[in-house]
């Protein structure tokens, strides 16, 4: 193998790597600390989202090795971040002007993040060629990649929802769950019921749920006028049905509850 090739597949691998570390754990740890409840997890779902993770990691290390320049190579490299960042983040956010500019502000910390990541990368790659160079033994070139894998498994774990968040969320479900089990509309749990929530589903349907505190004002008729900076949002997202939204002040205030 030429060291073109090597450096290359090293940068492809390193980041394949990456990607799964993090990816695994950002993309599970919610489902473990909260069991039974189907969270919403775009645009793949959790397993679709790993493999995506992987592929994406690839793709980026690739990139990142392909130029035979250090400083060519963080700067495709980080381009390349910097965009998937702001896809991910404008997909999680929604299509619309207002959308599009929040994506941008929330996903610019991130994107810098991306290309000095990127920066790291090359660096590994870099050592990756002149260890081989040398002959270093296999163990002695995976041991650092190996240990920022773990180091990014670590950060993974920040998305982990607060308790607070947790709680809200199994509340949302075991209310979702009562209302479909209801025989009639009187019997919905109170918050399901009319005038703000008109379409809630008659039987069992699939939906998702997802935690956000980030642009409320888009359920503005729903949110309370106090606790403004307090509220969030928890949105059930139902297969071939309605959104339900449900804003609360606290984790164990009463929502106010609207279908979309």
């Amino acid at each position: 193998m030429t060291e073109e090739r090597y450096r290359r597949t090293a940068g492809a691998l390193i980041c394949m790597l990456f990607g799964f570390g993090y990816a695994l754990v950002s993309q599970l740890i919610n489902r473990l600390a909260l069991p039974g409840i189907p969270l919403y997890q775009p645009p793949l779902g959790p397993f679709g989202n790993i493999l995506l993770g992987i592929l994406a990691g690839a793709g980026l290390g690739l990139l990142c090795a392909w130029p035979a320049s250090f400083v060519g190579g963080v700067l495709l490299g980080g381009a390349a971040a910097a965009l998937a960042v702001f896809g991910f983040t404008l997909l999680r956010m929604g299509s619309g002007a207002s959308s599009t500019v929040v994506g941008l502000v929330l996903s610019a910390p991130m994107a810098w993040v991306g290309v000095l990541g990127m920066a790291v990368v090359r660096w590994l790659v870099d050592r990756q060629v002149e260890a081989r160079r040398e002959s270093a033994p296999l163990l002695r070139r995976l041991r650092l990649p190996l240990i920022l894998t773990g180091v990014l498994a670590l950060a993974a774990a920040s998305v982990l929802y607060s308790a607070d968040a947790r709680l809200e969320l199994r509340r949302t479900h075991d209310m979702i769950e009562a209302g479909l089990r209801a025989t009639d509309t009187a019997s919905l749990p109170a918050p399901l019921q009319a005038p703000r929530v008109t379409k809630f589903p008659a039987g069992r349907f699939p939906y998702t749920l997802e935690w956000t505190n980030v642009e409320l004002d888009r359920f503005i008729e729903l949110r309370p006028a106090a606790s403004y900076d307090k509220q969030a949002a928890v949105i059930g997202r139902f297969r071939n049905g309605p959104m339900l939204v449900c804003i609360y002040t606290a984790p164990k205030a009463t929502p106010s509850c609207g279908t979309y």
